[in-house]
């Protein structure tokens, strides 16, 4: 009613003739009319507000519901990691997912192998005696596989000396081997996963704290879920059981 006679005020508006009588049932129509009026924008505006309720709350519950349940596309990722990390055996290597540094600065994980056997020897970069005879028991095994064998194989040379090899210094050792190519990994990693790593291999390595490493000389055959399959203890020793190991992971 304000903005009603407030308008007609400014307009200097007159008693209209006809008397007090009409001029009241004008009134009382107009303000009938308003009043209808600003009942159904009140009931527009209400039912805006209501949805607008029901919107937000829509919108809440939704906010709630992400932030109890994980992003979708990230559930189904990890639901997927999870299932297939159920599946490898017990005692799958797989089963660590620790990041090593390969030869090129690629970051690197072991069950990056799955699906491929892989022969794994733990060695150091600066050693002259034993482990080169490692590498070249790794290198004649991949010689003594069939091509179609071996460019299934993986090799994986890991560095137990965590302070002194670097990627560019595996680089240039598998390098100078003419090792440095496609299914050989040279890895770096941290001490803890280094030894962690060697725990599960078997391998037993102490730092002289002169830069020499007293290590076991171990050759290991993974089948392609991780799994331990052949173990050459020593050095010059036989490679059939390590062949043998290779064929039955691809069979």
């Amino acid at each position: 009613m304000r903005h009603f006679e407030d308008s007609n005020a400014s307009r200097g508006a007159r008693r209209p003739r006809g008397g007090w009588a009409k001029w009241g049932a004008a009134l009382a129509l107009a303000a009938a009319v308003l009043l209808t009026a600003c009942d159904a924008k009140r009931e527009a505006a209400g039912a805006t507000a209501a949805d607008a309720v029901a919107v937000h709350a829509g919108h809440a519950e939704h906010a709630a519901q992400q932030a109890q349940e994980p992003d979708a596309h990230a559930g189904h990722a990890g639901h997927q990691e999870a299932l297939a990390a159920a599946a490898l055996p017990g005692t799958s290597l797989f089963h660590m997912t620790g990041a090593f540094t390969a030869q090129d600065g690629a970051e690197f994980r072991l069950p990056e192998l799955r699906g491929h056997p892989s022969v794994v020897v733990m060695f150091y970069g600066d050693c002259t005696t034993a482990c080169p005879l490692l590498v070249k028991s790794a290198q004649d095994i991949e010689a003594a596989l069939p091509a179609d064998v071996a460019a299934a194989t993986q090799f994986v040379m890991v560095s137990f000396d965590t302070d002194r090899d670097t990627p560019d210094k595996l680089r240039a050792y598998a390098d100078e081997k003419g090792l440095d190519k496609d299914r050989w990994h040279w890895l770096i990693g941290g001490p803890l996963l280094t030894r962690q790593l060697a725990t599960l291999l078997g391998v037993q390595y102490r730092d002289g704290g002169n830069g020499v490493f007293a290590h076991s000389n171990l050759v290991t055959v993974l089948d392609a879920d991780g799994v331990p399959t052949a173990r050459l203890e020593g050095l010059g020793v036989e490679l059939d059981p390590a062949l043998a190991a290779i064929r039955a992971a691809l069979d």
